[in-house]
C-alpha cells in the first residue's frame, strides 16, 4: 500500500499551509476546497443508469484523529435508515451502512477512521459504486462514482492539515503522534521528526528519505507541482517531443504523479495540456534494472483506427501492482461517452501493449461508467 509522501513536495501548497489561506483547485476529476481553518472537502458527481446524479464528498476537519467523512447526496429523496452500499470493483465489496441523520440538502455522512476498509478501498480503487435504497417506487439505485483524484485529494488534505508522517494521515501516514504538527520545512540533514537523515530531504537519489511503510526498496506515491521537483530527463520529453509548451501551468493546476514501486522503478505521469473534460499527460519511466535510461512511451490504438501511436494520453491511471495503464478519453463534460483503454506493460520489450479498447460513441442515453463502455476491440479476441 502506498502511504508515504516525502517531506519536500507540493511546494505550491506550502505557502497555503503557512498562511492558512484557502485552497480551491481541481485535482484530476475532483474539486478540492480547504478553508482558512484548514477544513477540507473534495467532491465529484456520480450517475445512475437513468442519469440521476449523486454528489460524493470526502470531508475532513483539522482536529487530530478526525475521521474522514464520506458523504453522499443523492438527487432523489433518501429516507432516514436507508441502506447504502459501497463497492469498489477489484478492491472491496459488500461495505454498507445505514443513513442516520439526513441533512437539509438530502445528505448523509459516514465517519470513517483513516484505516477503515472503505477509506483504504477509496485510496486504491479506480471507481466506486454507491447503492442507495430510496424506498418506494424508486427502489435501489446504483451510482457510479469515479475515484481518479480521490487519493490525490486526500494527500493534499494531509499536507494542508499538517498530518505528514502522523498516525492520523489519510495517505502520508507514519509513526508521529496525531497531536504533532508536521514540519513542512525540514532543515538540511533533518526529517520531520528531527532525526538525522544522512542527506537532503527529497534528493533525487533518495538516500536520505525515510519511508514510513517499506517493502523491498520502499514504495510511495508523490504529487509534484513544480518543474524543480522533476528531473531534467522527465521534463525534456515534454518540451522537445510532446510539444507541451510551458509545463508550469499544467503542473500548478493538477500536478505530476510519481509512483515508485517496490522494485525501485519510478513512473511519472506529467500533465501537458488541460482541456474541459480531459487532461493530456506524457509518461516517463526509470527502471534501475534497465540502467540509467529514462524511457518515454507511446501508446497504441486499435489497428482499425489507422493512426500512429500517441505520445500524449488522456487521464492515465497507473496500476503498478498489475503493470497496467488505464486511459480514459471523455468525449464531453458529462463524462458519458468516449473511450476506455487498458494497456499492459511488456517488460521484455519495454513497451505498453493495448489489450482492450472500450468505446461509447453516443453521448445520449443512460450514464455509463467508462470501464463499462461497450468493448470495441480486444487483443485476445481479434489479435494484433
Amino acid at each position: 500500500m502506498l502511504k508515504w509522501l516525502p517531506a519536500l513536495i507540493l511546494p505550491s501548497l506550502f505557502a497555503v499551509v503557512a498562511t492558512a489561506q484557502e485552497v480551491s483547485q481541481s485535482v484530476r476529476m475532483y474539486w478540492l476546497e480547504c478553508d482558512a481553518n484548514r477544513a477540507c472537502i473534495a467532491d465529484i458527481n456520480g450517475f445512475s443508469a437513468t442519469n440521476s446524479f449523486l454528489t460524493f464528498k470526502l470531508e475532513r476537519s483539522i482536529l487530530p484523529n478526525a475521521p474522514v467523512l464520506v458523504t453522499v447526496v443523492p438527487e432523489h429523496d433518501m429516507p432516514e435508515g436507508a441502506r447504502i452500499g459501497f463497492d469498489i470493483p477489484g478492491v472491496a465489496g459488500g461495505i454498507s451502512g445505514v443513513a442516520g441523520y439526513i441533512g437539509p440538502d438530502n445528505s448523509t455522512s459516514f465517519a470513517e477512521p483513516v484505516d477503515s476498509a472503505l477509506v483504504d478501498a477509496i485510496r486504491r480503487g479506480t471507481s466506486l459504486t454507491v447503492t442507495v435504497d430510496h424506498g418506494g417506487s424508486l427502489g435501489s439505485q446504483a451510482y457510479t462514482v469515479p475515484l481518479a483524484g480521490a487519493v490525490d485529494a486526500l494527500t493534499i488534505m494531509d499536507v494542508v492539515q499538517q498530518r505528514l508522517g502522523r498516525v492520523d494521515a489519510a495517505v502520508a501516514r507514519g509513526a508521529q503522534p496525531a497531536e504533532s504538527m508536521s514540519d513542512l520545512y525540514p532543515s538540511e540533514g533533518e526529517e520531520m521528526g528531527g532525526e538525522d537523515m544522512g542527506g537532503i530531504a527529497g534528493s533525487d537519489d533518495e538516500s536520505g528519505d525515510t519511508h514510513m511503510e517499506e517493502g523491498p526498496n520502499g514504495s510511495y506515491v508523490d504529487l509534484l507541482y513544480s518543474e524543480s521537483d522533476l528531473p531534467d530527463e522527465v521534463l525534456m520529453p515534454g518540451y522537445r517531443v510532446a510539444d507541451c509548451g510551458d509545463l508550469s501551468g499544467p503542473l500548478n493546476e493538477v500536478g505530476a504523479l510519481l509512483n515508485r514501486d517496490q522494485t525501485a522503478r519510478k513512473t511519472w505521469l506529467v500533465p501537458c495540456k488541460i482541456g474541459k473534460a480531459n487532461v493530456a499527460y506524457y509518461v516517463v519511466m526509470h527502471d534501475p534494472a534497465n540502467g540509467i535510461h529514462y524511457e518515454f512511451f507511446e501508446f497504441q490504438l486499435p489497428p482499425g483506427h489507422n493512426k500512429p501511436d500517441r505520445m500524449l494520453v488522456l487521464n492515465p491511471v497507473w496500476l503498478p501492482d498489475s503493470n497496467t495503464m488505464i486511459l480514459t478519453r471523455h468525449a464531453n463534460i458529462n463524462l458519458n461517452c468516449g473511450a476506455y483503454e487498458t494497456h499492459a506493460w511488456v517488460p521484455e520489450g519495454r513497451y505498453f501493449e493495448l489489450v482492450e479498447y472500450r468505446e461509447k460513441k453516443h453521448c445520449s442515453g443512460p450514464q455509463i461508467s467508462p470501464e463499462n463502455f461497450p468493448v470495441a476491440w480486444t487483443i485476445a479476441e481479434m489479435g494484433d
